[in-house]
């Protein structure tokens, strides 16, 4: 059984047919299939959200390095390309077994949703997602080494790539840094990204390069033909990333909301 009902509207005839892809090929070893992200919370940027979603199967289905058989990607990957994906940019789907890996959490209540099959890790708690959000921004390279070689050496599809590399690094700093500043560590991941900036500090540095990148991004897409707004993404970008270290190594030093 598929169940779709728990996305937003426009994912829901995609997912239901990826999930019937993923179930045909995996089904020997297929324990559960997750949705999780935009397209279960909302607030799509049209041509740049992917649709999110974790896939759980036997420790039988994986090779010794810890990865599908080639042949059954293959087919799923031939399978995909027949799906109209729009208004999403990507299908997003990360494989495990049925435990969860050391440093990774479960599925966010209330931001995610069990497609098919059974869910047969734990859900994140609160406390994971605060541990997990203080070890993420401890580590944070404010600079990304992407970002200087798209200044330095554009060309080809590097200028697109680069821009949505970026978008995968913002996003989740976003939520990592809500994680430590709100008391309710769940309830911000399950926030649409514009809910999710208005919680940000009034006034603050990361409020004004969180909406300033949020703009910025969603005047890009879907489109991706404008290098002025290429550079203005990876401006705002640049700058949430450096404001959210600032404040992360703040608040550590003084003790923080955390």
């Amino acid at each position: 059984m598929v169940d779709v009902s728990g996305l937003i509207p426009e994912a829901r005839p995609i997912a239901e047919r990826v999930a019937a892809v993923y179930q045909q090929h995996t089904a020997p070893w297929f324990i559960g299939l997750v949705a999780h992200g935009s397209a279960v919370k909302g607030g799509i940027i049209p041509g740049c959200s992917d649709i999110d979603f974790q896939l759980y199967l036997e420790g039988a289905a994986f090779t010794w390095q810890g990865h599908l058989p080639l042949e059954v990607g293959f087919s799923i990957r031939h399978e995909l390309a027949t799906i109209e994906l729009a208004p999403f940019r990507y299908i997003q789907c990360y494989t495990s077994g049925d435990e969860l890996q050391e440093g990774f959490v479960g599925p966010i209540p209330g931001a995610y949703s069990l497609v098919a099959g059974r869910l047969p890790v734990a859900e994140a708690t609160a406390q994971e997602l605060r541990n997990s959000a203080r070890r993420a921004l401890a580590e944070l390279n404010p600079a990304p080494t992407f970002v200087m070689g798209e200044l330095l050496g554009p060309g080809g599809v590097r200028q697109a790539r680069n821009v949505r590399l970026l978008c995968t690094v913002v996003w989740p700093v976003l939520y990592q840094v809500l994680t430590c500043q709100q008391d309710d560590a769940i309830g911000v991941w399950c926030l649409p990204k514009e809910q999710a900036i208005a919680k940000l500090p009034a006034d603050s540095a990361l409020h004004r390069a969180a909406l300033g990148f949020y703009q910025a991004v969603t005047a890009y897409y879907p489109a991706e033909d404008s290098l002025e707004g290429a550079l203005s993404v990876i401006e705002y970008g640049a700058a949430f990333l450096t404001a959210a270290k600032a404040w992360w190594g703040s608040s550590s030093t003084v003790g923080g909301n955390f």
